[in-house]
């Protein structure tokens, strides 16, 4: 009889772990998940040459608002992008040399307004949300430029745009940022092995 209990106890405790984790995951809101990306790239842009990514000078452009929060925001869009690069054949490189430079941007709605980075960036993600509960979040804005090494200029500009505040943990802000840039560079084409 003893024998039963044991895993009668452990089959109980799996059941309740498994309900309040749907609970938990059931909570959020599916439209504050929601992302708005869009992306622009020059024509004359050639990836043929492109062996790896190097982060250029000061890469990080990140707001006050994100800086005073207290979150390592720029360690986690930089393992973010690495990894998606990463998927593409696009390792991160030690040199400059047939290496594409990555800057990017990051802010919150209240400190850039669409207006700005259109001017700016050349594009706006415009997110927008309905509900009470989208309204009272905070939105923020990642924009990431590719420098072509060549041109030495900006060939390729992605930009996406959500609700901010959703994750509770450092864990899951990484997991959504990860999403996130990989949805970014989905249309990003990967590199040709060389034979």
């Amino acid at each position: 009889m003893k024998f039963i209990k044991a895993p009668l106890i452990t089959n109980i405790y799996l059941l309740c772990t498994l309900v309040l984790t749907f609970s938990v995951q059931a909570e959020v809101n599916p439209e504050l998940l929601r992302s708005s990306v869009v992306v622009v790239a020059q024509p004359e842009f050639s990836l043929s040459k492109i062996q790896s990514f190097s982060w250029a000078e000061q890469h990080a452009d990140i707001s006050a608002g994100f800086i005073k929060s207290g979150l390592s925001v720029s360690a986690i869009i930089d393992t973010a992008i690495t990894q998606a690069l990463g998927k593409k054949a696009y390792p991160l490189g030690l040199s400059h040399k047939n290496s594409m430079l990555i800057k990017y941007h990051v802010s919150l709605a209240s400190e850039t307004n669409e207006s700005e980075l259109t001017l700016k960036y050349g594009l706006s993600p415009g997110l927008r949300g309905n509900s009470s509960e989208a309204k009272a979040h905070e939105q923020g804005v990642l924009v990431v430029e590719l420098i072509g090494p060549e041109l030495n200029k900006v060939v390729w500009r992605g930009a996406v745009e959500v609700f901010t505040g959703v994750e509770s943990t450092d864990e899951g802000r990484q997991n959504r940022v990860n999403k996130l840039l990989l949805e970014l560079f989905s249309s990003f084409p990967a590199r040709e092995k060389t034979k």
